[in-house]
């Protein structure tokens, strides 16, 4: 069953700052790409949101996907897969995310 998704204002930053800085390290046509592929991904784990992983060490029902460098924070809420946010790898989660 295919879920809508919906993304937090920090998760929309975060899209933002990585279309930013892909454009600003590479080129507007790798930020369009790196943007729609995130995009992708977020649509596969709106058929299936239980292939992230747990994010067990944040005690929430929140999981984790990989796409390529960043990882997508989300958690099924009902019918809908909520996008907490898109954090690079390297960042520290528990300061990094707001799941309140």
């Amino acid at each position: 069953m295919k879920r809508d998704y919906t993304l937090s204002r920090a998760a929309i930053i975060d899209l933002d700052d990585i279309w930013n800085h892909t454009a600003d390290q590479w080129s507007a046509s790798q930020a369009n790409t790196y943007y729609k592929l995130i995009f992708k991904e977020i649509k596969r784990l709106s058929a299936n949101p239980l292939m992230g992983k747990a994010i067990e060490e944040l005690e929430t029902n929140h999981r984790s996907w990989i796409v390529q460098s960043h990882m997508i924070v989300y958690k099924l809420e009902g019918d809908v897969i909520y996008i907490a946010r898109i954090l690079h790898q390297r960042m520290d989660l528990e300061n990094e995310i707001d799941l309140l």
